[in-house]
């Protein structure tokens, strides 16, 4: 999450500046949820709410409101992004620095309150098709011509993870980004994404400590007889890498924080090696004892003897750093480690489910002073194909 700056809202009335410190500080949460609040109630009408940073745009906000906590927050523009200066915590990246070029139009659609909408390939519910192949394999060279029409489980666990904001880095976050604000985090940018009418925050549940009162709702929510045919997205990290429990043994998914998450069967007995060939990158820096995110698709949860379970329909990793940052090699997290150490600011933009030939940057720096972000690539190879990657 980027810099607080002052908002400003004017209605024919006036304009009233609120600062970062009326946002934030506790003595004033009372007041800038009733200006929240009546701004919202009045969303368009002669009422203008902009961003205060020094960004170049005319940087419009709105107020989205949160009926399951009553709460309001402030949410940029449909593609307005790049209006903000790069520190801002509502500046984005423009859809041509990610792996978002490769959609075609309509895969994700932003509302003005915020909302963004998905076409996903496999459908939430039991009675839905589900997908043939249980984790599809990256798209081929040249993606098909219009964009992918159809955004794929890694998409989404890319998206969560930009809307959560986790793949951006300030050097004030240092110590502050631990598995709780992660998991709140991933869980505000849940309730913001839809695909036809489910809410992705309703059908995702996040590994926690088995002692967290997180834990016992969770599989409240998973006994009920609202999720009974519904399936399921379970997110968490990958245990430290154990050769004799992990390999040729493993019946179920692994879980490092398994608090609230129903045991997870595997869908067939190649499942897991299946994963592990497709994720090469993932599952090489798992055995050597790096961070990993392992993100489910699941059948709906059924009562056994073993407890609540289900079984994995599609299952795909994510390689990230300590500060939860995504890698896609080995080149980028020495990179990365050398951007933290020096206390640098930058966005890792992220692939989705663009093919292996699409070139966007590896890195997005934000504190070189210029007036756009400044765009880095990673280059740990000297082949035909990297240098012509290189050229490009």
């Amino acid at each position: 999450m980027g810099q607080k700056f002052p908002v400003l809202i004017t209605s024919p009335d006036g304009t009233k500046r609120y600062s970062a410190q009326f946002q934030t500080q506790e003595e004033f949460a009372k007041g800038w949820k009733s200006a929240l609040e009546k701004a919202h109630s009045r969303n368009g009408l002669n009422l203008t709410i902009s961003c205060g940073c020094r960004g170049k745009g005319k940087k419009l906000l709105c107020v989205r409101h949160l009926s399951s906590s009553d709460s309001y927050h402030l949410a940029r523009y449909p593609t307005t992004g790049t209006d903000h200066e790069p520190l801002c915590e509502f500046f984005a990246l423009d859809d041509k620095t990610s792996g978002l070029k490769g959609y075609a139009g309509g895969v994700l659609r932003e509302s003005t309150d915020g909302m963004l909408a998905i076409k996903l390939n496999v459908g939430l519910t039991e009675k839905d098709p589900p997908e043939k192949d249980d984790c599809p394999p990256r798209p081929p060279i040249q993606r098909p011509a219009g964009g992918q029409d159809q955004m794929t489980l890694m998409g989404l666990l890319s998206l969560l993870w930009t809307e959560a904001g986790l793949n951006c880095w300030y050097p004030g976050m240092a110590g502050k980004r631990n598995d709780s604000v992660v998991r709140y985090r991933l869980y505000e940018a849940a309730r913001r994404i839809r695909s036809g009418k489910t809410c992705i925050a309703d059908r995702l549940f996040i590994g926690t400590d088995p002692r967290h009162s997180a834990a016992m709702k969770q599989t409240e929510l998973l006994s009920s007889e609202a999720y009974k045919d519904k399936r399921l997205m379970l997110l968490s990290t990958l245990p430290r890498y154990d050769e004799e429990k992990h390999e040729a043994s493993l019946k179920f998914l692994p879980f490092r924080y398994f608090g609230g998450l129903p045991i997870t069967f595997f869908g067939s007995s190649g499942q897991w090696k299946n994963v592990c060939t497709r994720f090469p990158s993932e599952y090489a820096a798992w055995k050597a004892g790096g961070k990993v995110v392992v993100f489910a698709l699941t059948s709906p949860a059924d009562t056994t003897r073993r407890g609540i379970s289900v079984r994995a329909q599609q299952i795909v990793l994510m390689h990230i750093t300590e500060n939860w940052i995504p890698l896609d090699s080995s080149y980028e997290s020495t990179v990365a480690s050398k951007l933290d150490n020096e206390q640098r600011s930058y966005i890792k933009p992220m692939r989705y489910d663009a093919s292996v030939s699409e070139v966007f940057p590896d890195f997005v720096l934000l504190d070189t002073r210029g007036s756009t972000p400044f765009p880095m690539e990673v280059f740990g190879m000297s082949t035909p194909a990297y240098q012509a990657r290189k050229a490009l």
